[in-house]
């Protein structure tokens, strides 16, 4: 008895499955992750909130706005020169011992993607699994 096994080539079969680099399945993690983050960023005028989102086909989850590097480090920063929080144009600023305030809920502060990766990093793995599922 003899048997024979034909399969489509592995590229095929992820891409119908939307398992490819920069799929589906990729682009729906990056934007659950992005639209999960968007709760934890600093928040006075819903700038950081509403610049969260996710780039390059759901590999990174960006938030685009100048000071979001400042804001997610959770210190305060001052001009080299000046010695305050609104240095000059160019100046170079340091990072000081003082911790930034929060004005906002609790769940907002420092260090946004650590914390949303330990509240909900499991929940956004088992939605990531749930939808692709839906193509297999």
């Amino acid at each position: 008895m003899e048997y024979r096994l034909e399969t489509k080539p592995l590229k095929t079969i992820y891409a119908s499955l939307g398992l490819e680099d920069k799929g589906r399945v990729q682009q729906f993690l990056g934007k659950t992750t992005a639209d999960n983050l968007k709760k934890y960023v600093s928040f006075d005028s819903g700038t950081q909130e509403g610049a969260t989102r996710s780039i390059e086909g759901g590999t990174k989850v960006i938030i685009n706005v100048p000071y979001a590097q400042f804001q997610a480090g959770g210190k305060v920063m001052i001009g080299v020169r000046s010695h305050s929080p609104w240095a000059r144009r160019g100046e170079r600023k340091v990072v000081t011992s003082k911790d930034l305030t929060y004005h906002s809920e609790k769940i907002r502060g420092k260090h946004p993607f650590e914390r949303m990766k330990a509240d909900k990093g499991q929940s956004i793995l088992n939605q990531t699994a749930k939808y692709a599922r839906r193509f297999s």
